[in-house]
C-alpha cells in the first residue's frame, strides 16, 4: 500500500526518529506520538492505516490504550502492531490475545520490521478494512455498521456523495481525486470531532460516497456544518480556479480554458 500513514506511539525520541527516517525512506507517511493522550488526539484528527504501539508509555499502559482503540467505533478497524521491550512469552501472548495484528520486541531488525509493517498493511487492504486513500473504514466494516444502524431507531444514516467527480478527474487525473477524497474524509472526521460524539461513525461506502451514522439530535447540525465547509473550500481544489456561481473557470496543462460544474457534496438520509 503506497503512501500508507503510520502512527508511531513511542516515548523514546531516538527510537521514534529512527523509525520515522527508515519507514519514511520506504515510502510511508509517518507521524509520532510520545504518549497515549497525544496518540488519541492524532488518531481523532486523521485516521492512520497502521498504529505501531509501545506498551510502556509514560501516561497509560499500551494494552489499555489498545483496548480503547478497539472499543471506539471509528478506530476499531485500524491495525495495531505492538513494538516493545517486554519480551517475555506471557507479554507477547497477552498482546496477541487482545487482538493485536503483530508483536515485535526491542531490539529489532529494521528490515524485518518493515516486512511486518507491510504484512499488516497488505492484510488490511486484502480484507478491505479501510480505504487506502482516506483511511476510513470500508467494505465489510461499513456494511455491518450500516446494517446495525438500520435496525436501531436511535441512529441516523446520512450519505454524503461527491457530485461532478468525473469531470474533476478528467481534468486533473486520479492523484487529484485521491487528494479530494482524503480532504473529504478529513472534513467529515473533523466535523464529527467538533459537533458530533465519540460514538458517531464515518465510513467510505463507495468511491464518491461516504456514510455517517449519528444520533437524530446531531445529524442535522453535522450535515449543515459539513456542507458549509465543503462549499467554502470547493474552489481550492482547482488550480487557479475562478468561481462563477455554481461553475468554475480553469485552465488545463496547456493553457486552454474550461468551464466546469463546481464540485458539490450532496446528502441524503438513508433511514
Amino acid at each position: 500500500m503506497s503512501e500508507a500513514r503510520v502512527l508511531i506511539v513511542e516515548d523514546n525520541e531516538e527510537v521514534a526518529q529512527m523509525l520515522v527516517l527508515f519507514l519514511g525512506s520506504r515510502g510511508l507517511k509517518v507521524a509520532v506520538a510520545p504518549d497515549g493522550a497525544t496518540a488519541v488526539e492524532k488518531v481523532r484528527e486523521s485516521l492512520p492505516n497502521l498504529i505501531m504501539l509501545d506498551v510502556g508509555l509514560p501516561d497509560i499502559d499500551g494494552y489499555e490504550l489498545f483496548q480503547r482503540l478497539r472499543q471506539n467505533v471509528r478506530t476499531r478497524h485500524v491495525p495495531v502492531l505492538f513494538l516493545t521491550r517486554r519480551n517475555k512469552k506471557s507479554d507477547r501472548i497477552a498482546g496477541l490475545q487482545l487482538g493485536a495484528d503483530d508483536y515485535i520486541t526491542k531490539p529489532f531488525d529494521l528490515e524485518e520490521l518493515h516486512l511486518r509493517v507491510q504484512n499488516c498493511l497488505n492484510r488490511a487492504q486484502r480484507e478491505h478494512l479501510s480505504d487506502p486513500h482516506t483511511g476510513l473504514p470500508a467494505g465489510q466494516i461499513v456494511r455491518e455498521a450500516l446494517a446495525a444502524a438500520k435496525r436501531n431507531s436511535g441512529q441516523i444514516i446520512t450519505e454524503y456523495r461527491l457530485r461532478y467527480l468525473n469531470e474533476f478527474r478528467d481534468l486533473y487525473g486520479p492523484l487529484a481525486v485521491a487528494d479530494l477524497l482524503r480532504y473529504t474524509a478529513l472534513l467529515l472526521n473533523r466535523v464529527l470531532n467538533t459537533v458530533g460524539s465519540a460514538d458517531d461513525f464515518v465510513g467510505h461506502s463507495g468511491e464518491e460516497a461516504f456514510a455517517v451514522i449519528s444520533s437524530p439530535e446531531r445529524a442535522d447540525v453535522i450535515r449543515k456544518t459539513v456542507l458549509e465547509r465543503f462549499t467554502k473550500d470547493a474552489v481550492q481544489h482547482y488550480s487557479l480556479g475562478e468561481r462563477q456561481g455554481d461553475q468554475v473557470k480553469v485552465k488545463d496543462a496547456v493553457g486552454r480554458e474550461h468551464v466546469l460544474p463546481m464540485l458539490k457534496l450532496e446528502t441524503a438520509v438513508v433511514n
